[in-house]
């Protein structure tokens, strides 16, 4: 008994620290400074270094315990386990928490120069789907790359370098399997993905060519053009809305699913400004309690598809039981970013864009559904990015221009690409700095997503999830949110969809 309640001190004292990291991650994110992240997480890790604290799991462990005790436990011994190390290890980490934390600071506070003057991330985006001149849609997409020196500059080859030092030390066979052990997801899940991508190249690629035939005047698409070809398949996302519009069509579609959002203490900080982060993100605070989301909206519709994403981020996070720590730490990256998804895709779901175009809805029928094929044949491209991500790790990477290499060298062999540019549009992607080996977990998100609606529909022989939208509610609460942390990944797939994961969802999406 004395360890099970050590065990349970030790979960109230993580969730304490951990809400304090968090409310300082949100400082820094929505206004660029620093009031003591490091000093926060440190705090945090305190906990897990601490010898006797492991020392009690490892003992209840090696009880006799209920399958959901002994899972619970299996979770906090998973975070115990890279805390309780060498010191040089611990000296290791330490530097390593250091440098990300400057190079975050680096990426919050870099904006873009474009024709001689500064923009925002979301002039940018403005630029790429709606602007005629190709050429500018060029210099802005390329804009991105701007970045790259200053974190390299910054020390980014030294993060990289640091993190697979400590990876070698741990014991792991590189970081990736470092990340992959510590996310319970098993290495065999990326074999084949190059052999694989091949068909849905092809048929992207035809696609590519049709959308280049019919807006660029039979012209080569190229990725800064993608984003103009949507908004051409579908006009409506750059439709102006009132922001407090946005507001309005949220809680209308979670309540349509069963979830007041009123009943939740959501904080939105939705608006662009100088040293905010240009992501979007939900900070879980306080589990159950206090959940706050960081975006960057102007006022026009696709703009809803980051709430959306972000929102049920947060829904999640106040669905699991908040008394449930330890069984919370176990929920997978990939089963949180599907269920974001799973809510950012209705984006273009006529539950919500109906009520944003009405008197034109058979417009919108026609060219949303244009745009989700459009969007569904893309989808594969991902894995030039998350493979990129993760060889970044197992090269010997001496400067910028071997980054830009390796990534050219993805998008080839994943897009049949070759390079369009001198450099890289790499470093603007934050997670290769504060979330390594984190970008599967979209992707695998967005399989995830297919598979849920895929299952509720033949269980419940309707067209749409959104026939019957509190069923599908009641799905999401029993099989998505009730059992997270329940199990791995790739078990828990496996007991909803019937089969084993594999990217034959991309087809059947």
């Amino acid at each position: 008994m004395e360890d099970r309640e050590r065990v349970r001190r030790i979960a109230r004292l993580l969730r304490e620290r951990e809400a304090e990291w968090s409310r300082r991650e949100w400082v820094q994110y929505t206004t660029g400074f620093d009031f003591g992240v490091n000093q926060a997480e440190s705090e945090y890790i305190a906990v897990l270094k601490d010898r006797e604290n492991y020392r009690a799991v490892e003992r209840l462990l090696g009880q006799r315990l209920s399958p959901r005790w002994r899972r619970r436990l299996e979770i906090l011994r998973r975070h115990f386990k890279p805390y309780q190390l060498t010191p040089r290890l611990h000296r290791l980490d330490e530097r390593i928490r250091k440098k990300t934390l400057e190079l975050s600071q680096v990426l919050n506070g870099h904006r873009c120069r474009l024709e001689g003057r500064t923009v925002s991330a979301t002039e940018i985006d403005r630029i790429w789907r709606i602007s005629p001149d190709r050429g500018l849609r060029r210099q802005a997409f390329l804009a991105r790359a701007q970045v790259n020196r200053p974190l390299l500059q910054a020390g980014f080859l030294d993060l990289i370098e640091m993190r697979r030092e400590f990876a070698a030390l741990y014991g792991a066979e590189d970081f990736v399997a470092y990340r992959l052990e510590r996310d319970e997801i098993s290495p065999r899940i990326f074999i084949g993905w190059e052999q694989q991508a091949a068909p849905l190249r092809e048929n992207y690629q035809r696609l590519l060519e049709s959308l280049g035939q019919r807006f660029l005047g039979g012209d080569k698409p190229m990725p800064w053009d993608l984003p103009y070809m949507e908004t051409q398949l579908a006009p409506q996302l750059q439709t102006p809305v009132d922001i407090s519009s946005l507001y309005k069509s949220l809680h209308d579609l979670f309540n349509r699913l069963g979830y007041r959002l009123d009943q939740y203490n959501i904080t939105y900080d939705i608006f662009p400004r100088r040293h905010k982060s240009e992501w979007g993100y939900n900070f879980t605070i306080v589990p159950g309690g206090d959940s706050r989301i960081l975006a960057n909206v102007e006022g026009r519709y696709y703009e809803l598809g980051v709430l959306l994403h972000e929102t049920g981020h947060a829904l999640h996070s106040f669905r699991l039981d908040p008394r449930d720590y330890l069984m919370n730490l176990g929920v997978s990256g990939i089963i949180a970013e599907g269920l974001a998804n799973l809510f950012g895709d209705l984006l273009l779901h006529p539950a919500v864009y109906g009520q944003f175009f009405v008197g034109r809805r058979a417009d919108a029928d026609r060219n949303f559904a244009r745009l989700r094929r459009f969007q569904q044949a893309r989808t594969f491209t991902a894995i030039s990015s998350i493979l990129f991500d993760q060889e970044l790790y197992r090269r010997d990477l001496r400067g910028g221009q071997e980054v830009d290499r390796l990534y050219w060298e993805f998008q080839g062999r994943i897009l049949g690409e070759p390079p369009y540019a001198r450099e890289a549009p790499w470093g603007f992607r934050i997670h290769h700095t504060t979330h390594p080996v984190y970008l599967h977990n979209y992707f695998l998100g967005d399989l995830t997503n297919r598979m849920l609606r895929k299952v509720f529909i033949k269980r419940h022989r309707v067209q749409d999830v959104m026939e019957k939208p509190r069923k599908f509610g009641r799905f999401i609460e029993e099989e998505v949110i009730a059992p997270s942390g329940r199990w791995p990944f790739e078990e828990w797939f496996e007991r909803i969809s019937g089969r084993p994961f594999s990217l034959e969802w991309l087809r059947d999406g």
